[in-house]
């Protein structure tokens, strides 16, 4: 059972009973006319008082008898009971109020409708239980109702189908993520054995992404945690060998998955022929806002890879063989294409003898300004 569903029906459990023993002494009241024990029916409305249950008895005619406890912003009882239903609600509510309630003198099985309420405060909502009071011949000779504002759990309610519509955009957007790196990897991988080890550790890669949006309340992920997240598996947060330098942008989640992505590529490819392979060197990601020419900001992230060329030779790939073909062309498409167009950033990317520089701009649609 949902969980707002399962608070609704306890409380509604409490009031029940509650509500149980106030119907069971109105029943022994004759019918003929509005209940006499004052005494007992004073001390069972002052406790209702803090239930906000309202409750109402009707004959078999559906003359009000009986209005208690009104929400807060009612007319008074006693004009209730003069004007009945349409007191308070629209008359299309009240239509299928009247309805309703005729449906249970018919059938004699009680029921529950929920009714809207439109005023100052904008619309409000009202749970009506209506139930039959039945008399000592059998017949039905009145209709006990209760009448609770729902307002709160309604709002819950849009609440929670709103967050499930944000987690099915953001699920299909995933997917669709996954299914773009399958395909890139299936394009750039001579073997099966090497299209699992790679597919594998780009979905790692975008899970522990992910791992942090989540944790965020979907808002996103800092680019120094986002950094660390992909390049723990190949270099300790104090390593001399992987520095973070500038500002601790926070990205927002489009932002966070991509950038994620393209940070594990740049780390696998250095693991791979670079610094992160012979532990030579140095790797710099820095992040700063900076105005473009347009006057927009932007927040440039580089990655900036120095070692000596000559004990690093074949940078990321580079040689006659088939799988460094491969393995460099797919990180040109997600590098070079699928990043920065996922982002609308533009990009810079180098790769020289001794150096590798990768450098996004990065629109402020896709971070939190610092």
């Amino acid at each position: 059972m949902p969980a707002l569903h399962q608070e609704f029906f306890e409380v509604s459990v409490v009031l029940r009973i509650e509500v149980g023993v106030l119907m069971k002494s109105l029943s022994k009241v004759p019918h003929t006319a509005p209940p006499t024990d004052a005494n007992l029916l004073r001390v069972l409305l002052r406790g209702m008082r803090k239930t906000g249950v309202a409750i109402l008895y009707q004959d078999n005619s559906l003359n009000y008898i009986v209005a208690e406890n009104l929400p807060e912003g009612w007319p008074a009882s006693a004009e209730f009971i003069d004007k009945g239903d349409a007191a308070v609600f629209s008359a299309d509510v009240v239509s299928r109020v009247d309805a309703t309630k005729r449906e249970v003198l018919q059938s004699g099985q009680p029921t529950r409708i929920e009714v809207p309420l439109s005023g100052d405060a904008g619309r409000q909502w009202y749970a009506l239980s209506i139930e039959p009071d039945i008399g000592q011949n059998g017949h039905i000779v009145g209709l006990f109702s209760t009448i609770m504002d729902i307002g709160d759990i309604k709002r819950r309610e849009e609440v929670l189908r709103a967050l499930l519509r944000e987690v099915s955009h953001r699920s299909k957007n995933l997917l669709a993520i996954i299914q773009s790196i399958a395909t890139q990897t299936a394009k750039s991988s001579p073997t099966i054995e090497t299209f699992l080890l790679a597919f594998r550790g780009r979905v790692h890669s975008l899970a522990h992404s992910q791992d942090l949006v989540t944790a965020s309340d979907w808002r996103g992920a800092d680019l120094c945690e986002l950094a660390y997240a992909q390049v723990r598996l190949f270099a300790e947060r104090d390593s001399p060998l992987f520095r973070i330098s500038g500002v601790d942008a926070h990205l927002l989640p489009n932002a966070a998955l991509h950038l994620g992505l393209a940070i594990h590529e740049l780390a696998v490819n250095s693991a791979a022929k670079g610094v992160l392979a012979v532990s030579s060197g140095e790797i710099e990601l820095r992040a700063q806002e900076m105005v473009a020419k347009d006057g927009e900001a932007r927040l440039v992230v580089s990655w900036t890879e120095s070692f000596d060329p000559d004990k690093v030779p074949n940078i990321y790939g580079e040689g006659p063989s088939e799988e460094g073909r491969k393995t460099r062309d797919f990180a040109k498409v997600v590098l070079g294409r699928v990043v920065p167009q996922a982002l609308s950033a533009d990009v810079e990317y180098e790769v020289e003898p001794g150096y590798v520089r990768y450098v996004l701009r990065i629109p402020p649609t896709q971070y939190e300004r610092t």
